[in-house]
C-alpha cells in the first residue's frame, strides 16, 4: 500500500527491504513508496560495534528504520540502529494493517466501478492524512462513521462501512450490563416489545427472568462499546418513561 506523500520526511519511520549489501553499507527500497531508495551506513545499522554489515542483514530482509536525511531526489540515509522495539512493532504494524485495506480498496472498487487510482485519491490518501492509515478509515467505518463523513460522500462511507463489516472484526471489546423493565399495564409484554425496538448496531439484549435483561454492546474498542451501551439505555430509557414503564441499568 502506498503512503499519501511522494516521499518521507526527515524523523520518519519506514518500513523497508534490504536489496543489496556490501562491507561498508546496505541498500533497501521505501516499501511504502514507489521508486524510493535508502542507503544505511555500517555506522547506522547497530548500536554495538560492527566490523562487516554481511554479518548483520541479509538480502530481502524486512525491518523498520528511521529517516536520517531526506533531500528532494536520490538515495535517502536512513538508520536503522535508532528504531526501538517499541518503534518497530508500530511502524510494521501499521504496513501490515495498509496491506490489508489494500484488499479492501480492490473489493471498494470493484463495488462501486471506479478505478483503483481514482480511489487513492478520492479515499484512502484523505483516510492516511486524516487518521493514520486508511486501515484505520474502515474500522471506524461501524459506530464513528461521523468522522468519515467530514470527508467523503454518504455513498462512499455506506459502501466503507459494508466491506468493513464483512471484513474486520468489530467485536474486540465489549460491555455488559443489566436492566430492569417492569409494565404494570395489561399489556406488559407488548410494551416491552416497544421499548427494546430500537436496539442499535452493536447491542445484544437477552431476556434473563422478569423482570431483568442482559445487555451487551460491543465495539473495537472500550470508547466505543461504552458509546453504544449509553446510547442503547438512553433511548430504553426515554421510551420506557413514554410508555409509563419503570427502569433501571446497572453495569456488570
Amino acid at each position: 500500500m502506498r503512503w499519501y506523500k511522494d516521499r518521507p520526511e526527515t524523523g520518519d519511520l519506514v518500513v523497508v527491504t534490504i536489496t543489496d549489501i556490501d562491507k561498508n553499507s546496505a541498500y533497501a527500497k521505501l516499501d511504502e513508496y514507489e521508486d524510493v531508495n535508502g542507503l544505511i551506513h555500517i555506522s547506522e545499522v547497530s548500536r554495538s560495534w560492527l566490523q562487516d554489515v554481511r554479518k548483520e542483514l541479509d538480502e530481502g530482509e524486512k525491518t523498520v528504520a528511521q529517516v536520517i536525511e531526506a533531500e528532494d531526489e536520490g538515495t535517502i540515509d536512513l538508520s536503522l540502529k535508532r528504531v526501538n522495539d517499541n518503534q518497530k512493532r508500530e511502524a510494521m504494524g501499521r504496513w501490515k494493517k495498509e496491506q490489508k485495506a489494500e484488499k479492501f480498496i480492490d473489493e471498494l472498487a470493484e463495488r462501486t466501478g471506479k478505478d483503483k487510482e481514482e480511489l487513492f485519491e478520492e479515499v484512502v490518501f484523505p483516510m492516511q492524512k486524516r487518521l493514520g492509515t486508511s486501515f484505520h478509515g474502515f474500522e471506524i467505518a461501524v459506530g464513528e462513521e461521523d468522522k468519515l463523513l467530514e470527508f467523503l460522500d454518504e455513498e462512499m462511507v455506506e459502501t466503507v462501512q459494508e466491506i468493513a463489516k464483512e471484513n474486520i472484526n468489530m467485536k474486540q471489546e465489549k460491555l455488559e450490563g443489566e436492566i430492569e423493565l417492569e409494565f404494570s399495564q395489561g399489556n406488559g409484554i407488548e410494551r416491552i416489545k416497544q421499548t427494546f425496538s430500537e436496539i442499535g448496531e452493536g447491542v445484544e439484549v437477552n431476556y434473563l427472568s422478569a423482570p431483568k435483561y442482559s445487555i451487551t454492546a460491543w465495539g473495537r474498542n472500550s470508547e466505543l462499546a461504552k458509546k453504544r451501551m449509553d446510547k442503547a439505555v438512553q433511548i430504553f430509557r426515554e421510551k420506557a418513561d413514554e410508555l409509563d414503564g419503570k427502569f433501571n441499568f446497572s453495569k456488570a
